[in-house]
């Protein structure tokens, strides 16, 4: 007689734990990869969202001051009332600072209108590490607290600055800044920065 073919095929146990031991290691890495790829594309808008941040900063700074004059420095974060805008260096290592300046613009057409005043601060205070700007809308206006606002986005932190500003009589007024921080709130996506610039007045500035 002729042994009855058997019709039952199929993988056995071994071979399906073999099988689901790869595709899980497959998963694992492609997984991985997806994660860092998506955490590298994050930190790359966020560097991005930083350079163009300080870039907007620093330009408007160094704009204002080439064609402002009267640089006053001030260690600390300080007020000024506008009569007391005089020539003053200083010299600021670390910790918060002002400066302000007259700026090349007038409050009217006028050519007896006078220049307005423009002031620059970075808070040291471990809740704020940011810089502010604000500035006058007429002759004789204080400069306050109040009249600060924030001149970069919160999500960038400056930790650390170096403000230099140097005025002499008789000669050009110059000043250098430099700050270092970081942007990003998860530790993934933090990305850290070292910028400086160097302004100094332009010939026949006020």
């Amino acid at each position: 007689m002729k042994k009855p073919i058997s019709l039952q095929k199929g993988f056995t146990l071994i071979e399906m734990i073999v099988a689901l031991g790869i595709f899980t290691i497959v998963a694992l890495v492609a997984v991985g990869a997806l994660v860092r790829i998506t955490d590298a594309n994050k930190k790359s808008i966020t560097l991005k969202t930083t350079i163009n941040n300080l870039n907007f900063a620093l330009e408007s700074l160094s704009r204002e001051m080439r064609v402002g004059g009267t640089y006053r420095c001030e260690s600390g974060l300080a007020n000024f009332i506008s009569s007391s805008i005089t020539p003053q260096s200083c010299s600021s290592p670390s910790g918060s600072w002002t400066i302000a300046f007259k700026s090349s613009r007038k409050s009217g057409t006028s050519p007896n209108e006078c220049n307005l005043i423009y002031a620059y601060r970075y808070n040291a205070d471990p809740s704020e590490l940011t810089m502010q700007k604000a500035e006058q809308t007429a002759c004789g206006q204080n400069i306050q607290d109040s009249d600060f606002n924030d001149l970069i986005s919160r999500d960038i932190k400056i930790t650390d600055t170096i403000v230099d500003v140097n005025v002499v009589a008789g000669s050009q007024p110059k000043a250098f800044f430099w700050f270092k921080g970081y942007s990003g709130v998860r530790e993934k996506e933090k990305t850290e920065f070292e910028v400086q610039t160097t302004v100094s007045q332009r010939v026949g500035a006020n």
